[in-house]
């Protein structure tokens, strides 16, 4: 009975101890670390990427669009920088443009 109640009373408070990390965790925190900034991207070949601006998105034009993951440095949005897109090979620097009407657009460039 009492190794029950110490893998229990353990259990508790391994779980206790782990919540203020993930309550304080913050994807973007520190706006010269990478993160990742997925959400804040629209595929070019979508419906959706006429209005991206007005959204808040910026637009990916890359063979995998959204499908994998875009990290950037930055805090939002409008103020990422530097961004870069896992692919087969590993990670790949994407080159921003500002394209008028649309906003930014970062380019897949192998």
């Amino acid at each position: 009975m009492s190794k029950k109640v110490f893998t229990v009373a353990a259990v508790a408070l391994g779980a206790a101890l782990c919540l203020p990390a993930v309550a304080n965790a913050e994807p973007n925190g520190d706006p010269a670390k990478y993160a990742d900034f997925t959400a804040d991207f629209l595929p070019a070949n979508t419906p959706e990427a006429v209005n991206a601006a007005a959204q808040g998105k910026n637009l990916i034009m890359s063979p995998y669009g959204t499908s994998r993951t875009i990290a950037c440095r930055g805090t939002s949005a409008a103020d990422v920088y530097d961004c870069m897109q896992e692919d087969d090979l590993g990670w790949i620097t994407l080159r921003k443009m500002d394209v008028p009407g649309v906003g930014p657009t970062w380019t897949y460039l192998p």
